[in-house]
């Protein structure tokens, strides 16, 4: 797991540090994925606003406001039951307040985990659709993706799809 997440780190530092393009790849659209991935690192949202997604925009930003003011909630009750230990008559109240202590502790961890799950996956999303913004532009009008059903007397569960070639 470890492994997959260094791959991910270093594919996303190589994509917005300028790596060079295939040729066959629109650079316009690479960087605009590349101004979107850095817009929504640095505030959730803001990529996909970039990309002209308002919705999801207003999604995201939501989710790591709500995070982030759970995980603060959180931080503030530690702190709290914190101090109510530090002041506890008896060593049974004190064992009690650590017991709650320790529950908003890793209650807010477990919250700074999830947001730091909903920051990627919010900049991954930015980064793929600012490069794919363009993506059927050479189609034409009668282009486009086909899914289908295989018939059933090929005995074989299956689906079809296909793509024009440029």
């Amino acid at each position: 797991m470890r492994i997959l997440f260094l791959l991910l780190a270093l594919g996303l530092l190589r994509a917005g540090m300028g790596a060079p393009a295939p040729a066959e790849v629109d650079s316009m659209s690479l960087a605009q994925g590349r101004a979107a991935m850095w817009k929504s690192a640095a505030f959730n949202g803001w990529g996909q606003w970039h990309n002209g997604e308002k919705v999801k925009a207003a999604l995201f930003s939501g989710t790591e406001l709500a995070i982030l003011v759970a995980a603060l909630d959180r931080q503030q009750e530690w702190r709290r039951w914190q101090d109510r230990r530090e002041g506890a008559a008896t060593a049974e109240l004190a064992a009690y307040y650590a017991q709650k202590e320790d529950f908003y502790l890793r209650d807010r961890n477990k919250l700074l985990w999830w947001w730091l799950w909903a920051k990627l996956i919010c900049v991954l999303d930015a980064y793929v659709s600012g490069s794919l913004s363009n993506f059927d532009a050479g189609w034409g009008d009668e282009a486009g993706l086909r899914f289908e059903a295989l018939p059933p007397g090929q005995g074989v569960l299956g689906l079809r799809v296909q793509a024009p070639l440029p």
